[in-house]
């Protein structure tokens, strides 16, 4: 099928979601038609559907998805996990696992459904046309019926006392030398759950919280309920981009109360220095395969307002230089330093420590790579976690730990971030535990 350009985009994305969410496996970029910052996005709409998933070797396994894509050179959807660290770097996994997916998950969809800003809209695969019509003529979900059958309430690991604790020893480590910025994360567990349609679950989050990264994912018992604003890594020909979130303030119950957290985020020294350290870790990363001189921050501290936050935004890009690929450019920035922290090597074996739950796909990125090699990939954060095979769901929130951290706005600031998931679920499971504010 030829290009062709939407009259009613919003009417054609809810039905093509609909659609698609209906086969296995499923993957839906989404940017809630919020523009990425500095206009830095290609697409509005990404979904890629049915298809098989990629096999790749338990061992180097970014080269072993690089050489598998390479053999066909098509698009690919999926996840990278967090846990990708250890065979990137020297390093290893030893909490407890929620989960225990793979740390690497791909798929080879059958068709690709593409959006741009200008609504431009392609579908690539066999029989197009056909699909097309047939998205035309879906009716999309409107009645959502998101009853949610638990037996067994919150769980979380750690209160605002334990997590003080964990503050105070991170802030020794701190004034020990040992690390000057860490990444501190929570788990917050549901089991013997049971989601009755996550892609309804996943239309409802990103009502009440949009963002320019969500994303939904279905792999057989797999999913994923993404509302991430943050951009983890751009490829687009030699172009990369990366766009690190620190800094955070929730939005106000008026309109004088949302301007004067914006002015304190804006102005706060502690947020402003966290964001510039990961914005030089950014930097540093991206050097080592970038083209030399062409590293370059094109904007620091952007001040952004979401649904439930306001957050710093700062761009960091740079030119791939020659002879490397998409597949070195994860390997050398990978994970984002906005959920390590610096020095990130440091950092990454520090937050074994003090964390109580492995992140698996937490802080991993989910995102696309296309025919030419260009992809793009968001931070999953803001994001629900659910096994319909062993009936549990998990999500995660936390922050940057520096020396001025104070204990209570770090435990305010992990539950803002988690308020929307934690609001969804509230609604839906009458029996479940209530986060303690």
């Amino acid at each position: 099928m030829d290009s062709i350009y939407l009259n009613n985009y919003k009417d054609f994305a809810a039905k093509a979601k609909s659609y698609a969410s209906q086969f296995q496996p499923c993957a839906i970029l989404d940017s809630c038609e919020i523009k990425p910052q500095l206009d830095k996005g290609n697409y509005k709409l990404v979904i890629g559907y049915s298809g098989k998933k990629l096999k790749v070797s338990e061992v180097n396994q970014i080269d072993s998805l690089y050489s598998v894509w390479e053999k066909n050179k098509s698009w690919i959807f999926g996840v990278l996990g967090y846990n990708l660290k250890n065979e990137i770097e020297k390093l290893s996994s030893d909490n407890t696992n929620c989960f225990g997916w793979p740390n690497l998950s791909f798929f080879s969809p059958e068709t690709v459904i593409t959006v741009n800003w200008n609504d431009e809209l392609k579908i690539l695969g066999v029989n197009s046309d056909t699909i097309f019509n047939t998205i035309n003529n879906f009716k999309a979900f409107q009645e959502f019926d998101n009853t949610i059958n638990c037996g067994s309430i919150l769980n979380s690991d750690f209160n605002s006392e334990g997590h003080k604790d964990i503050i105070l020893e991170i802030k020794d480590e701190i004034i020990n030398g040992n690390v000057y910025e860490l990444n501190f994360c929570s788990r917050f567990l549901y089991e013997k759950i049971s989601l009755k349609n996550p892609y309804q679950l996943y239309e409802e989050l990103i009502k009440i919280s949009p963002a320019p990264f969500s994303c939904y994912l279905s792999l057989g018992n797999k999913y994923v309920l993404s509302a991430s604003p943050e951009r983890y890594l751009k490829k687009d020909d030699t172009s990369l981009i990366s766009q690190p979130i620190k800094g955070t303030r929730p939005r106000g119950k008026t309109i004088a109360e949302d301007e004067t957290f914006q002015m304190d985020l804006e102005s706060n020294l502690k947020d402003r220095a966290e964001n510039v350290m990961i914005v030089d870790l950014v930097r540093n990363d991206m050097a080592r395969i970038a083209k030399a001189g062409s590293v370059k921050v094109e904007e620091l501290f952007g001040l952004y307002s979401y649904s439930h936050v306001h957050q710093l935004v700062s761009t960091v890009s740079s030119l791939l230089s020659e002879n490397n690929t998409w597949c070195d450019a994860i390997k050398a920035t990978f994970p984002m330093g906005s959920m390590t922290g610096a020095p990130k090597i440091a950092s990454m074996k520090w937050i074994e420590k003090f964390e109580m739950s492995n992140r698996e796909w937490y802080s991993g990125g989910f995102g696309y790579i296309d025919p030419n090699g260009n992809m793009d990939f968001n931070v999953l954060i803001r994001s629900i976690f659910y096994d319909s095979h062993i009936q549990k769901l998990a999500y995660y929130a936390g922050g940057a730990i520096t020396i001025d951290s104070e204990c209570e706005q770090e435990y305010h600031e992990m539950i803002v971030k988690a308020e929307a998931m934690n609001y969804l679920l509230t609604k839906h499971i009458k029996n479940m535990g209530s986060l303690e504010a």
